[in-house]
């Protein structure tokens, strides 16, 4: 028998591998639940932005997507997918807060974007996911800013 002290101990130290073993890079996808791996794609999503990954941006968002930008203009993934490599708009910009319903194939996850404009610069998401024979993709967005 353990004591005490020597199981909270292990406990912890299996909490923490947990919570750390995503943040060092790619979580396989078929051993998160569907609402993390939507969180991740949205981690994934913002990073490629980001960083000018045109390639992973292609990847994450579908052919079919629609979506509206902050003066309510509808937009394609022509609209939002760079051509070439380069800076996106959320660089620097973090996830904060979301909350994701999973509904068969269908995932909506409502939320904010930090940006890297500094404290209160946030954005609002709602974002809408679709699992295809390729995996989780994003088939709708609508961004708001706060006043």
């Amino acid at each position: 028998m353990t004591s005490l002290p020597l199981r909270l101990t292990l406990i912890l130290i299996v909490g923490l591998a947990t919570m750390i073993g995503p943040a060092r890079g790619q979580t396989t996808a078929s051993s998160n639940s569907p609402e993390e791996q939507v969180r991740q794609l949205e981690r994934d999503w913002l990073a490629a932005d980001g960083k000018g990954d045109v390639a992973s941006l292609r990847r994450i968002i579908a052919d079919d997507f629609i979506g509206s930008n902050f003066e309510g203009q509808v937009l394609s993934k022509q609209d939002i997918v760079p051509e070439r490599a380069g800076t996106g708009g959320f660089a620097g910009a973090t996830p904060g807060d979301t909350n994701v319903r999973v509904f068969g194939d269908t995932a909506v996850l409502m939320g904010v974007i930090n940006t890297a404009g500094g404290p209160g610069k946030q954005v609002h998401v709602t974002l809408v996911f679709q699992k295809k024979s390729e995996g989780w993709r994003m088939i709708a967005a609508e961004l708001t800013r706060n006043p």
